[in-house]
């Protein structure tokens, strides 16, 4: 997969650590797809997973402490494409009495992405350091090799800024693209926090494309 950037500006790295760590979100196709809808607010330490079934075919295990919202709105998003966003997950603070030290994860389908896959995940790529650009400084935008995620040939770009920290799964099907957005504060704790549960997160990921 070639990779194609025209920011010389930014500082373009490889992180090994990245490449580890997403290396795990290969996912378990053995799993069963579905389980029942979580509901908005599930009381619990993390610890526990709580499985949600999505609109669109989509069903994935998050931590148990998490909020979910079923958006189901279109909008064009930071990576460039309008999107259905179908949910959002949010975590509870990483910092007590920090508000905003809290991660997310975005569910988004595409369902007329275009027939190449390599031009679409450049696009997107291009169109995230715009949206970031001025802020990426010294900081590093990373291009993961391909993924699996559900048995589907996926793509990731990791990014970080001196205020956010980003990974964005993009995975094609034949009914859209699914994009995976997990997102938060790009300091210590929330970073460290997120990183614990997004593997496990990319494993639980099924996709049985439907109408919705």
């Amino acid at each position: 997969m070639k990779t194609f950037y025209r920011y010389p500006g930014i500082a373009i790295v490889m992180l090994v650590a990245a490449a580890v760590l997403f290396a795990g979100c290969t996912s378990d196709t053995s799993q069963t797809p579905g389980g029942q809808a979580a509901p908005a607010t599930i009381p619990g330490t993390g610890a526990v997973p709580g499985s949600a079934s999505l609109p669109y075919g989509v069903s994935l295990t998050v931590p148990a402490d998490w909020t979910r919202e079923d958006v189901l709105t279109s909008d064009v998003r930071d990576y460039g494409t309008r999107t259905i966003r179908i949910a959002q997950f949010t975590s509870p603070v990483t910092i007590p009495g920090d508000a905003a030290s809290q991660n997310t994860l975005s569910v988004d389908l595409d369902q007329n992405p275009g027939g190449d896959f390599e031009v679409y995940f450049n696009q997107a790529t291009l169109a995230l350091e715009k949206s970031y650009g001025t802020r990426l400084d010294a900081h590093s935008i990373v291009k993961s090799s391909t993924l699996q995620i559900s048995g589907f040939k996926s793509y990731e770009v990791d990014f970080q800024t001196a205020e956010v920290k980003g990974s964005y799964i993009f995975t094609s099907t034949d009914k859209g693209m699914y994009i995976f957005v997990f997102k938060g504060p790009y300091k210590q704790v929330p970073v460290q926090a997120l990183q614990l549960e997004i593997v496990g997160i990319c494993k639980s990921i099924q996709i049985t494309p439907s109408d919705k």
